[in-house]
């Protein structure tokens, strides 16, 4: 199972509008026939980055699959999508994800309905590792910071992916984590990381990786996971 991962860039008072267009044209035509599902749709919340931004991530069961699905966004099918998404988007960025060989996340019954599930804040990291180091940052992250996690409750790994080949940037990890416990996650932002000590993930990630990027997401209320 592959990953679609969108950032879609919205016009400024057009979020209901596009998302409308998404649940009543696109989902239904890219969902056809139980081939895909779409997981999450989230918000950038408010006041921690960009304005008006979107983020899915969309199950799709194999690359054939994808293929076909492709190759039918150019016929006369898809142009009501078309037509109607590029009055409410100005562009989306897209890159397929493969799970990581760890992620608690590998695949999903694209044929059952959603989970059910509390609505909460997600964290969603984009890490970039040193130059051929991008097995071994995937390979600690499993190791170190995967195992840390159950220990705090504060957070809880949904999901680990590499970008595809051919699809984006090679060295590049995307590491989905749902906060749990808003206060301690609330003094993480307000009082910063305490001291790290060796063998910890914040002194042991460096090793790998030495930027990353944190969006905090809200899904929106109709997302099929909260």
């Amino acid at each position: 199972m592959i990953y679609l991962h969108e950032t879609h860039e919205l016009i400024g008072g057009k979020a209901d509008e596009f998302e409308s267009s998404l649940r009543e044209i696109w989902q239904p035509s890219i969902e056809k026939g139980g081939r895909a599902r779409l997981v999450w749709y989230w918000h950038h919340t408010h006041g921690t980055g960009p304005s008006y931004q979107a983020v899915s991530i969309t199950a799709v069961r194999d690359w054939a699959t994808w293929g076909s699905i492709v190759a039918e966004m150019a016929t006369e099918a898809w142009r009501p999508w078309w037509k109607s998404c590029w009055t409410s988007r100005r562009e989306v960025t897209s890159k397929l994800l493969q799970p990581t060989a760890w992620s608690p996340l590998q695949e999903i019954d694209l044929n059952a309905a959603p989970a059910a599930g509390e609505a909460g804040l997600y964290l969603h990291d984009t890490g970039w590792p040193f130059v051929g180091r991008l097995d071994d940052y995937v390979g600690a992250l499993g190791s170190v910071f995967y195992p840390a996690t159950s220990n705090y409750k504060m957070i809880r790994i949904e999901a680990c992916w590499t970008v595809c080949p051919g699809t984006g940037r090679h060295h590049e990890v995307v590491l989905l984590q749902k906060v749990l416990d808003w206060p301690a996650f609330s003094h993480l932002l307000t009082d910063g990381e305490r001291p790290s000590r060796p063998s910890e993930w914040m002194k042991e990630g460096l090793k790998y990786r030495d930027r990353w990027e944190s969006k905090l997401l809200r899904p929106a209320a109709w997302s099929p996971r909260k």
